[in-house]
C-alpha cells in the first residue's frame, strides 16, 4: 500500500490503521516526512504572501509618505508628531518615532517601525528587531530603501529558503511529538501488548487527521485557538480508536 492510500485512509478507518502497525520503520519515516511537506506548503504560501504584500506596501509608504528619517545610538529619529499609518485589508504599516509599543494596534499583522525597535507580525505572532541589534551603524531611509529593494529582487530566493526552514523545524517537532506521544500510547495499550515500535508507527499516523485539518484552517487563514491543544487531543483521541482496533492475544487454554 502507497504511503498516499495510506493518507486516505488515514483520514476515516482506525481499523485500517491499525494494520499499519507491522510495516517497516522506513514506511512511516517516510510517511511523516509527507505530512510535514502537507503541512509546510500553506505555511510557506502564508509567509511569502506576507513578506511580499509587507514589502510592496514598505516600499510605496516609504516612498511617498514618510519623510526623511535616521536610525542613530539605536533611536529613531523624524521630525513627525502624529504617526503615519498606511491600512490595507489583511496588512497595517505603522511608523512612529514616538512609540515604543503597538497596544493600539492589537491583533493585526503588519510592520511596525517604533522609536527603539521595529516590529512585524504574522500570523498573530511578532518578532521585534531592537535598532541596538545594528550597533552604532547609522541608517537613513534611502538606506532603507535600498534594503528594500533589495529584498524584493531575490524574494524567490529567500521564500525558497525559509520554506526549508520551515519544512526542517515541522520535522523536528513531528518527530519530537510522536516519539513523546507514544510513550502515553504505550500506557494506552494496556492487555494488547504492543512494542513501543508498533505504537509509534500508530502515533506517526494519528498524526494525519490534525494536520489535514489545520493545514486547511491555515489555508483559509482561520486562527483556532488552544491550537497545540487541540492537535494534541485530536492525536490522542484517534490514537486511542486505532489501539482499541488491534485485537487482544487470545489467552492459553490451561490443561
Amino acid at each position: 500500500m502507497s504511503i498516499f492510500t495510506q493518507l486516505f485512509k488515514s483520514l476515516y478507518t482506525t481499523k485500517e490503521m491499525a494494520l499499519f502497525r507491522f510495516q517497516k520503520i522506513g514506511k512511516t519515516i517516510l510517511y511523516i516526512m509527507l505530512l510535514c511537506l502537507l503541512a509546510t506548503v500553506p505555511k510557506t504560501i502564508l509567509f511569502g504572501d506576507f513578506i511580499q504584500e509587507g514589502i510592496s506596501l514598505i516600499d510605496r509608504s516609504i516612498e511617498k509618505d514618510v519623510p526623511d528619517f535616521k536610525i542613530e545610538n539605536s533611536e529613531l529619529h523624524a521630525d513627525i508628531s502624529k504617526p503615519i499609518i498606511k491600512d490595507e485589508l489583511d496588512f497595517i504599516f505603522v511608523f512612529d518615532p514616538n512609540a515604543t509599543d503597538i497596544k493600539n494596534y492589537p491583533n493585526r499583522d503588519g510592520i511596525f517601525i517604533l522609536k527603539d525597535k521595529m516590529i512585524s507580525i504574522a500570523g498573530q505572532q511578532p518578532q521585534s528587531f531592537p535598532y541596538s541589534d545594528l550597533g552604532n551603524t547609522t541608517f537613513e531611509k534611502k538606506d532603507i530603501q535600498k534594503i528594500v529593494s533589495y529584498i524584493d529582487s531575490i524574494y524567490a530566493v529567500v521564500i525558497f529558503f525559509i520554506g526549508i526552514f520551515i519544512y526542517l523545524f515541522q520535522l523536528f517537532i513531528t518527530f519530537l511529538g510522536v516519539t513523546l506521544l507514544a510513550f502515553i500510547g504505550s500506557a494506552m495499550s494496556g492487555e494488547r501488548k504492543l512494542s513501543y515500535k508498533q505504537v509509534w508507527t500508530l502515533t506517526a499516523y494519528s498524526y494525519t487527521i490534525p494536520t489535514i485539518f489545520f493545514m486547511i484552517m491555515d489555508l483559509l487563514k482561520v486562527h483556532v485557538i488552544f491550537s497545540l491543544f487541540t492537535f494534541i487531543g485530536i492525536v490522542l483521541v484517534v490514537l486511542y480508536l486505532t489501539i482499541k482496533e488491534v485485537p487482544k492475544p487470545k489467552e492459553k487454554n490451561s490443561l
